[in-house]
């Protein structure tokens, strides 16, 4: 028989009443700051992801559409501005519109990276694509995009623009395990052995328990004939993952 503890209950009550007023808190001061600036695209940011904690799906698609909305003219209107001073020989106003505009881009990218979990949340994997796409349109130096398109492609079997993404990820985050991991699974589906067990050391390196990686890394060795590598990278993984079920590890190995 199972007992509940009143007082964790109580207590699990409390936070939870705790957590809902911060929230209703912070919504009512990004919605008023919306009243005073309308293309405000960091309170829209922060509404969405508000919302989405709630699950309110209609209102965070809303603020995500506005975010992105605000940022992409002010974008637009900065670079317009810089052009004109161009044309004036006002290079250093200029310059300061273009940077000026390549924040708003940067924010904007942002904006679609945190919209593509949105949609990723509901499922909706052509939304999640284009979300990203648009976020590496707006800064190809946003790391998470790249890897995250990458990991999409590579589920869709377009092993070579998956590769070229995760690589991107890579350049610009060398300390991502998760983009490490991904490529090694990529490498190996092009039997390039050798570097996908580079790729799965460097990931297990960067994280020393990723028994997902373990796995990836045993499945491997059991395809270079390395039975004995093989088992010893599946029990650790089992080790660290009690319970850890790979059918074919298991008949070889296991």
């Amino acid at each position: 028989m199972i007992r509940l503890n009143p007082q964790k209950i109580q207590k699990s009550k409390k936070q939870k009443k705790v957590k809902a007023n911060l929230t209703n808190n912070l919504k009512a001061h990004f919605l008023s700051a919306l009243k005073a600036n309308p293309d405000f695209s960091e309170a829209h940011l922060q509404l969405a992801q508000l919302y989405q904690e709630e699950g309110d799906n209609k209102n965070t698609d809303h603020h995500f559409k506005y975010a992105i909305a605000s940022d992409s003219q002010q974008a637009l209107d900065l670079e317009n501005r810089g052009e004109e001073l161009l044309k004036k020989f006002q290079f250093q106003n200029a310059k300061d519109q273009f940077m000026k505009a390549q924040e708003k881009k940067n924010h904007c990218a942002e904006v679609y990276y945190q919209q593509s979990i949105f949609f990723k949340n509901q499922n909706k994997t052509e939304a999640v694509q284009t979300s990203l796409e648009n976020s590496i349109k707006m800064n190809p130096s946003l790391s998470d995009s790249h890897r995250d398109l990458g990991i999409l492609l590579s589920n869709q079997n377009q092993l070579d623009e998956a590769r070229h993404h995760l690589e991107k990820a890579l350049d610009l985050d060398y300390a991502d395990s998760s983009s490490h991991m991904h490529l090694g699974k990529i490498m190996a589906q092009m039997k390039d052995y050798e570097d996908a067990e580079q790729h799965f050391l460097s990931a297990m390196d960067i994280k020393p328990e990723f028994a997902v990686c373990m796995v990836e890394l045993a499945a491997l060795k059991l395809k270079m004939k390395q039975k004995g590598e093989a088992k010893k990278y599946y029990l650790q993984a089992k080790e660290i993952t009690p319970g850890l079920k790979h059918a074919v590890l298991d008949k070889a190995v296991g």
